[in-house]
């Protein structure tokens, strides 16, 4: 088996903190701004120079007012997201925001030049009066000679630029129009598209890739490859910030996953001037909602629990639509870039924004475009190199385009052969397969962020109440304001339900079959209640498979009745140990582990539970309760010959025959005293969830 997961990620990752070191962390601050009309209003001859820009779906999109973020909703999807693969780790599989999700809601271009120049501040005041005809003050002088002269960041805030070009005068000529367009566009993508960790200035390096408006740029992939690395750094950070576009994230949140989602009250109306460009994204779907008034503290808690306990069923993987309805809301037409690049969506390609280079990997994904998604995915390193550039960091590189040559290259390369045609032939989604998929997935990386609510020892004794009620999860409950965390509770109840199910079938795996007929009612309803406890973990989340008789050879031809195995019947997955139908799934672990490079970090066997387990069993330390029937019975000793009734032929026995064992001697059934163990365990669950 292989873990996912890396520890230069893993040991300070949020997550980490969370579920294994047992921390209370807040919801981080969100960066991003909208943009206030009060402030910044749009002037309509500021159009033409947008349109060139290739910004003007998003600008007409953001100057009507951006919906609210929600920091709670938006914190608990960042506990699972993972710089190893740049997905968000949940329960559902992986999930993350692609270039097709960034095209729909913000319809912003993906084909053109990747946003990779050259950074360099020297001189950059000069260079800002050369474009918008004035600079920020400089920064005053210390008032005595031991302090330090104010550092301050190439660029401008946000409160010097309102001040100085909210309003385009009525009078003002052409050139003086294209300064005022220049400044309103630097002025929205550093609030939105490219919002830093201060959330108070607009970088200069963002002013100058507006010098020249035709340049072609790929937004698109670059505000992509910005949220990226704002997701890789936030996942690690137990306090402070995030920036980028939280407005993609938060529609592509709220249009896929139930978990923090608001509720749309209406459509403000939309004039679009009868110009395609200027028809609404899909983000006008959530135009004006009703906003979350509570506590960020508690909602983080429930939002945390939600995401922990969400299930694929519950998942709206397709939202933009399928087949010919792709692309259509219905309620309005849609503007024509959000489909423009529709062929480059499922391009693996590096994402530039400058400094930052990111890797898009759909194919990890490929449910959310309704293909076929194998198992293990194809592996792509994402470079702790490459996510250790910071601009900050590494101030003497200047040149980015130089710099990232060979990932320049790489892109354009990319979008080249998308265009043409020039990819695999991808399979439809196979719900099979995507099981398959489920079931290694789960088993290499952590998709729980709440601890469960118990240590597996409780089970381990008869249930005390007054214990339990002094337990930290019932105390942490009593103290909780409004909102009770379901996830620690369902978390231990779903891992016991699950060790319960492989107990059952390990008994039924290694005890020959009797020969009487007590004893073969008694492994059938063995039999039977293990099914039901892998179908009930199976509900709350687990992807596992049925037990199949050994006696149900897979080499048996289904022609043949005497096989055990009919026509259509499933048979066993060897390499993943699923009971999956018959499909054409080549991507199996056996077959790919041999290629692979996902041996990031060796990964322990599973343990298996054998008879001998459910003898030992709470040897150690046991304490007895008189009040408890089922706890006496664990040090019954029956010294006593008494006549052996006669076997009744029922299918299930009323009277089981018990257990003869003198002092010092092992039992004489280990089958007898596992199943006895297996019913007292099932009692002590019951016992806990139900009183």
């Amino acid at each position: 088996m292989v873990w996912l997961l890396d520890d230069h990620w893993d040991k300070q990752h949020r997550s980490y903190a969370m579920s294994v070191e047992q921390r209370e962390l807040a919801p981080l601050k969100l960066r991003s701004h909208g943009i206030s009309l009060g402030w910044m209003r749009y002037d309509e001859r500021y159009t033409p120079y947008v349109r060139e820009a290739g910004l003007l779906p998003f600008i007409q999109l953001v100057r009507r007012s951006t919906p609210p973020n929600n920091a709670a909703a938006l914190t608990a999807l960042i506990d699972h997201w993972r710089p190893e693969t740049h997905t968000f780790h949940l329960r559902t599989g992986e999930m993350t925001v692609t270039l097709q999700d960034i095209a729909m809601i913000t319809g912003l271009p993906i084909d053109g030049n990747p946003l990779c120049m050259n950074t360099d501040s020297d001189g950059w005041r000069a260079q800002m009066h050369a474009l918008i005809g004035m600079v920020p003050p400089e920064p005053r002088e210390p008032e005595t000679e031991d302090k330090k002269k104010e550092r301050v960041t190439a660029g401008a805030t946000f409160t010097w630029i309102s001040s100085n070009f909210s309003h385009c005068p009525k009078d003002a000529n052409e050139d003086m129009v294209k300064t005022y367009a220049r400044v309103y566009m630097w002025y929205v993508i550093s609030r939105t598209m490219f919002a830093d960790g201060t959330g108070k200035n607009a970088p200069w390096m963002w002013l100058k890739a507006l010098t020249v408006f035709d340049s072609k740029w790929s937004w698109g992939s670059a505000t992509l490859a910005y949220l990226y690395r704002q997701l890789d750094e936030a996942c690690c950070r137990h306090t402070g910030g995030i920036g980028g576009c939280l407005l993609a994230l938060s529609i592509w949140s709220w249009e896929r996953l139930p978990v923090g989602r608001p509720k749309t009250v209406k459509y403000e109306d939309w004039d679009d001037k009868d110009d395609p460009l200027r028809l609404p994204t899909w983000a006008y779907k959530w135009d004006v909602l009703n906003e979350t008034t509570d506590d960020p503290s508690v909602m983080y808690k429930l939002y945390k629990s939600e995401l922990d306990a969400i299930m694929p069923e519950q998942v709206e993987w397709e939202p933009y639509g399928k087949g010919e309805s792709f692309g259509n809301p219905i309620e309005f037409r849609l503007n024509p870039m959000c489909t423009r690049d529709r062929d480059l969506c499922h391009m693996q390609c590096p994402l530039i924004c400058n400094w930052a280079v990111e890797l898009h990997l759909p194919h990890r994904v490929f449910r959310q475009f309704g293909l076929f998604q194998p198992h293990p995915p194809e592996w792509e390193d994402t470079d702790k190199l490459l996510h250790a550039l910071d601009r900050k960091k590494q101030r003497k590189i200047k040149d980015w385009a130089k710099h990232h040559s060979k990932y320049v290259v790489q892109f354009a390369l990319s979008v080249e052969q998308a265009r043409a045609g020039k990819r695999a032939q991808l399979r439809e989604h196979c719900p099979i397969a995507f099981n398959n998929y489920l079931t290694w997935f789960l088993a290499s990386t952590r998709v729980e962020v709440c601890q469960p609510a118990y240590a597996e020892e409780i089970l381990e004794e008869p249930t005390v109440f007054d214990e339990v009620a002094q337990h930290q999860y019932n105390a942490l409950v009593r103290k909780g304001n409004s909102v009770i965390p379901s996830a620690p509770m369902m978390n231990f109840v779903r891992a016991q339900i699950k060790k319960a199910a492989d107990e059952t079938e390990t008994i039924l795996e290694t005890t020959p079959a009797g020969k009487s007929d007590g004893e073969g009612a008694l492994r059938a309803f063995i039999k039977r209640q293990g099914q039901k406890l892998r179908r009930l973990s199976n509900l709350f989340g687990c992807r596992e498979p049925e037990y199949v008789s050994p006696e149900r050879s897979r080499s048996a031809t289904p022609s043949d009745p005497a096989s055990g195995q009919g026509h259509g019947e499933p048979f066993e997955d060897e390499d993943v140990r699923v009971v999956t139908q018959e499909v054409a799934d080549d991507m199996t672990v056996g077959r790919y582990q041999a290629r692979s490079a996902y041996e990031l970090k060796p990964r322990t066997g599973i343990n298996k539970y054998t008879p001998e387990d459910f003898t030992q069993r709470g040897q150690r330390g046991k304490r007895t309760v008189g009040t408890s029937r089922m706890a006496a019975l664990d040090g019954y000793v029956d010294d006593v010959d008494e006549p052996e009734p006669e076997p009744e032929r029922v299918p299930l026995p009323r009277k089981v025959k018990k257990i003869s064992v003198k002092r010092g001697e092992e039992p004489a059934s280990v089958e007898s005293t596992s199943h006895r163990h297996f019913f007292i365990m099932l009692n002590l669950e019951w016992n806990l969830l139900c009183r």
